[in-house]
């Protein structure tokens, strides 16, 4: 178990994940005002309020890893199955029963094709697009289930911190090449609709979940 202690502590991932929180509610607040029909001046400042509130991906990811990092790192009685047991009942409980909802319920939100039978309804509980913003929970589980090889690296640079540069460097190198592929194969490439599912790869966000550990 994690020591009470180290649960009390509020850290900047815990501020991250608040700021991040209220990002994701004010984006279909700003969406209905600027369907309202506002002046082009009122639009204009909407709109840039709505882009400086789409940090929310990032700020989750490296607000999850800075803080699960620091409660579990030195839990050397932590295991991964009983980290998972936890992981289970608070994200992937909510995220089954939330596509669940959207996908019976409510299927015009879905993104990208429809599903006709039961392929098609597995596929799209499973690929992030059974509602407009579901794509992220299927990015952030990932990072659930790779927790290992993030307590792993945390450990290698604990035991020799300049190793912790290695890490940050190959992280960004990683995510500039990665940038570069995407962009010209993808968002402005010959995939842009058969390999749009990248964008909820790991690795599309790995930056800020190394930055975060």
């Amino acid at each position: 178990m994690i020591s009470s202690p180290l649960m009390e502590v509020t850290d900047v991932g815990d501020y991250l994940k608040l700021g991040a929180c209220t990002a994701v509610m004010a984006q279909p607040i700003l969406t209905d005002a600027l369907a309202s029909g506002p002046s082009i001046a009122t639009q204009t400042g909407i709109g840039v309020v709505y882009n400086l509130v789409k940090y929310t991906a990032p700020a989750f990811i490296f607000g999850i890893l800075y803080t699960t990092t620091r409660l579990t790192l030195n839990q050397t009685a932590l295991t991964y199955t009983d980290y998972l047991r936890q992981q289970w009942h608070a994200l992937f409980i909510p995220t089954i029963w939330w596509t669940a909802i959207y996908l019976i319920l409510m299927p015009q939100l879905q993104q990208g094709s429809q599903y006709h039978d039961w392929r098609g309804f597995l596929w799209q509980f499973v690929n992030g697009n059974a509602a407009p913003h579901l794509w992220y929970n299927t990015m952030m589980l990932q990072f659930i289930i790779l927790m290992p090889l993030f307590w792993a690296l945390g450990r290698w640079c604990q035991s020799r911190p300049r190793r912790g540069w290695i890490v940050f460097g190959g992280t960004t190198l990683v995510a500039v090449l990665w940038l570069w592929f995407y962009d010209q194969q993808v968002f402005h490439g010959p995939h842009s609709r058969d390999w749009y599912l990248l964008d909820r790869l790991f690795i599309s966000f790995q930056i800020f979940g190394f930055y975060g550990m």
